[in-house]
């Protein structure tokens, strides 16, 4: 240890010059955390400073954690000094190593709104979020003040003295530790905090550095103070704070190059000339868009709206800007507080009602936001309610109520309200097709928004025609709205490359190709004048293009769209376009180099940002096991499964969530592919992961997604000759069939039919499970599906003979 070590880095906790000793009590308090059940969880740990966090933390991850029996451990100290970004990419390293135990410790000053904000973001990690007080000063200080004594004696070759610790007002333990390193300097340490620094100053000319040089401000403020460092310093010494105002507001530009916890503690603490020219400059920065300060910053200048009309508009403002950095309970609070406003001025005034009902729909927002779905439809049916009461009193609101209808269907259907929904959009539609045609101008590019919503309406209702007859009525009047006006050509044809897919899932291949060879036309138009902005809007039309093509069974026009798309996608030098761009090319083309390449370009992704793109690497590990599996390439096949495999088992529940459209099928047609290849542990594993992924999205999608799915599942492990599995599961399947209070029809009899046949193969009820299929039969012979009634037909006549 260096002899000459300075007061600064004598007391610097990294250093451990004084030993780390006591707290029982917080120690305890994590090993419990440590060894609590929960996978994956994060704690805070936040005191004064000079409490001793960075200690604590030190000595924990040292003494306390072994990672072979205890996992993962990441410690983040000064959290609160980084921002939401940083932490971020702190928590994507923890899911590079596969699912293992993973704690995450943080340490700072304060908790507040950075700390909600933060904590929120993090539970969506799936960790389990708490934190953890640490106090000021230590129980056992006697002891303290005598451990502190002898090492520091020892450190400075001086006779350790024996005196009782001094009575500090709102000791820390920074403070004990510089009171026993003043009396071992032979200093009165019986004095209050400013002496206490004072006299060790004297002692030392070295560098200031970490908490001294907070310190040091207190006692020897110099004219032009690191903005930094004087804030973080008013924590500790309230009398500077009115140095931080006269700083801010005398010097406005220096907010520029402060840093984010040095505002926020301006922003909490500071005069209200401070508060406002932190404001102007933050308001405008981007930098904080995502940031707990805007939030901070508008809540200290909502206490100075006295009228009614603008603590509303406050609220409002202080609900949206919540919401984006991810404070989703305090949003709906301040959303709440922005209705209540409201519904004192209609009170007032009737001619505020429409005030009312944007304020609700504002809520509602919120409330889907914070994950309060159950409160969402209330909220949105009074919206609806209002509007409709405005509307009869004045025609010019029949706009507001359109899309208030709109909106609601969207909430219904999240909610699993599919006859809701289509109602609602239905109703929206026709109030947006009566506007179109008295003002055109204003409201035909809505009507053909909500007539491209009402044709998925159909198309999720298995209403193949009318979901094909709504699209071509959007896309007849996009194509009027561009015609009368060219700056709509770019929206014209995005709606046709939507339209144009859309037929393809409706088996309307030459509509399709129709579609997207008028989306790709405009697009090279577009392009030749703004390549940048629309180079990558030319090259997804393409892809899709080319995925109609081979649809009609135009294989080389197919595989040269194919193929445009990528060498397009690769001037844009977007790696994630060029890797969808690839995985169409060996789906299309049926090429193994590129689904390699689509692999490594993904791999490339996921290491820059695992949260966005892991999932992405998923669906290119399945082209590629598909690939080679065609190719006859199975023991490459088979390690590109395990991969996969092993990488949807670290998949956060948050991201399955979220992207589970996008993985299920791929998911689902791998397995197959497995399955028919003979597979079968694989084809299972992976048909079974499917299944969770659509149980993650049973509030997102209709039943028949999830009970498709474990149909799926039934088949895999009939193929793998479990039977009793795949039968029990056949009959979950069948009973939340009947519980989903969805009408049978072909899947439902498909899926009795295949449940059926399990009970004959394994001899169990066959006289009910007989009773089932002749049902499921007559189900398939009303529908005029002869194979599967054949089918049916089969597995009737062998449970008779059981």
């Amino acid at each position: 240890m260096d002899r000459a070590l300075s007061v600064a880095a004598l007391l610097d906790p990294t250093h451990q010059v004084v030993p780390f000793h006591g707290r029982e009590s917080e120690l305890r308090t994590l090993m419990r955390w440590r060894d609590s059940p929960a996978p994956q969880a994060s704690l805070l740990l936040h005191g004064a400073a000079g409490a001793g966090k960075t200690r604590l933390l030190k000595h924990f991850a040292e003494e306390h954690w072994d990672d072979d029996e205890h996992g993962r451990l990441l410690l983040i100290d000064d959290a609160d000094r980084l921002p939401w970004q940083d932490v971020f990419l702190l928590l994507q390293e923890t899911l590079r190593g596969g699912p293992a135990r993973t704690r995450v410790l943080l340490a700072a000053r304060t908790t507040g709104w950075w700390w909600s904000s933060t904590r929120q973001r993090i539970a969506d990690f799936d960790h389990e979020v708490t934190d953890l007080e640490l106090p000021g000063t230590l129980d056992d200080r006697a002891e303290s003040f005598t451990l502190a004594c002898q090492h520091f004696a020892k450190q400075l070759t001086v006779t350790a003295p024996d005196e009782p610790p001094p009575n500090i007002a709102d000791e820390t333990v920074l403070d004990l530790h510089m009171a026993a390193l003043t009396v071992v300097h032979g200093d009165p340490c019986d004095v209050n905090r400013t002496q206490l620094v004072r006299q060790l100053l004297k002692r030392d000319d070295g560098r200031k550095t970490g908490r001294i040089a907070e310190d040091y401000l207190a006692v020897a403020t110099p004219a032009t103070p690191d903005p930094d460092l004087l804030a973080r310093a008013t924590e500790r010494w309230p009398q500077l704070r009115p140095k931080l105002d006269e700083l801010i507001t005398g010097e406005p530009e220096v907010v520029h190059d402060m840093a984010r916890d040095s505002l926020r503690i301006a922003a909490e603490t500071g005069s209200t000339a401070t508060l406002e020219t932190i404001a102007r400059k933050v308001f405008r920065d981007e930098r904080f868009a995502t940031d707990a300060l805007g939030s901070i910053l508008t809540r200290r200048l909502l206490d100075r709206a006295t009228d009614v009309l603008d603590r509303a508009e406050m609220y409002g403002m202080l609900s949206a800007r919540t919401m984006v950095c991810g404070l989703r309970q305090e949003s709906v609070d301040a959303s709440l507080a922005e209705v209540e406003c409201y519904r004192e001025l209609v009170e007032q005034d009737q001619e505020n009602r429409p005030l009312l009902a944007d304020a609700l729909g504002d809520l509602g927002l919120r409330l889907i936001n914070a994950g309060r779905m159950g409160e969402v439809l209330e909220v949105s049916e009074e919206a609806i309610d209002l509007w409709r009461e405005i509307a009869l009193a004045d025609p010019e609101s029949t706009p507001q109520l359109a899309s208030a209808l709109e909106q609601i269907s969207y909430r219904y259907q999240a909610l699993g309200r599919d006859e809701e929904a289509t109602g609602a959009i239905s109703h929206a539609t026709l109030l947006f097709q009566e506007l179109a045609k008295g003002h055109p101008a204003l409201f035909r590019a809505d009507f053909a928004r909500v007539a491209a919503v009402m044709a998925h309406r159909f198309q999720f209702e298995g209403n193949r025609q009318h979901a094909a007859d709504s699209m071509q009525l959007s896309i007849a009047n996009w194509r009027v709205v561009a015609q009368e006006d060219p700056r709509f050509e770019p929206e014209l044809a995005r709606n046709l490359v939507a339209a144009g897919t859309m037929f393809v899932d409706l088996g309307r291949a030459g509509a399709a190709n129709e579609a997207l060879k008028e989306a790709v036309d405009l697009f090279r138009h577009l392009a030749v004048a703004h390549p940048e902005t629309f180079g990558k809007d030319l090259a997804d039309a393409l892809v899709r293009r080319s995925q109609a093509l081979l649809e009609l069974a135009d294989d080389v026009d197919a595989a040269l769209t194919a193929r445009e798309a990528v060498m397009l996608w690769r001037e844009t030098g977007d790696r994630a376009g060029l890797a969808g761009a690839l995985l169409n090319v060996a789906k299309v083309v049926g090429d193994v180099d590129a689904a390699v390449e689509a692999v490594a370009v993904q791999r490339e992704l996921t290491e820059e940002d695992r949260v966005r793109h892991q999932t992405g690497l998923v669906v290119a590990l399945t082209a590629l096991v598909d690939q080679q599996l065609l190719r006859d390439q199975d023991e490459e096949a088979l390690r590109t499964a395990d991969e996969c495999l092993d990488l949807c088992q670290r998949l956060p529940h948050q991201l399955v969530e979220y992207f589970g459209t996008t993985l299920a099928p791929p998911l689902q047609n791998t397995a197959r592919a497995l399955s028919d290849a003979d597979h079968h542990v694989r084809a299972v594993r992976m048909s079974a992961f499917s299944v969770e992924v659509c149980a993650a999205l049973r509030t997102k999608t209709a039943p028949t997604v999830y009970l498709s799915a474990l149909q799926r599942y039934v088949c895999r492990l009939r193929a793998a000759e479990r039977r009793e599995e795949a039968r029990n599961t056949a009959h979950t399947a069948v009973v939340l069939w009947h519980l989903s209070g969805v009408e049978p029809n072909v899947d439902y009899a498909d899926l009795v039919t295949i449940y059926g046949m399990l009970c004959a193969e394994t001899k169990f009820q066959t006289a009910k499970a007989l009773r089932l299929t002749h049902h499921a039969a007559e189900i398939l012979r009303e529908a005029g599906e002869p194979v599967k009634l054949r089918f049916a037909l089969e597995t009737a006549a062998e449970l008779s003979s059981s």
